[in-house]
């Protein structure tokens, strides 16, 4: 901060927000459920699920896997015990995630629900 200065940091933070904010945004129109705050309200992170609802015949996992194939790292978690059927993906906005990277990672995350939706659900359990 002493490099930047507060004016400088404060940049930062809000450019990660606008961002954070810009993928939950994305993610949302896909039809993934939002778990995390926006708007400055938490961190410069996205946390999102399938919605159980829809009756996907993939987890966040398959997508998870997806993605590793298109050079992503997005991790899949279960939660804690008494609640591990409940899982969830996480992309943590850095400094570096630009605007253009994470129009990227929403293509990629697009083809990656593509690809799962035109696979069975036997396909889907041998690739994972």
């Amino acid at each position: 901060m002493i490099r930047l200065g507060k004016r400088g940091y404060r940049s930062i933070m809000m450019n990660l927000t606008r961002t954070a904010d810009y993928l939950a945004a994305n993610l949302k129109q896909l039809g993934f459920l939002i778990m995390s705050k926006g708007g400055g309200q938490g961190l410069s992170l996205v946390a999102f699920r399938l919605e159980r609802e829809k009756g996907h015949h993939y987890d966040e996992f398959a997508i998870a896997h997806q993605l590793r194939e298109r050079g992503w790292l997005v991790p899949a978690y279960t939660m804690a015990p008494h609640s591990e059927s409940l899982k969830m993906m996480r992309v943590v906005v850095r400094e570096d995630f630009s605007r253009a990277r994470c129009d990227t990672l929403v293509q990629d995350i697009k083809l990656a629900l593509q690809t799962l939706n035109e696979m069975d659900q036997k396909t889907v359990e041998v690739h994972q």
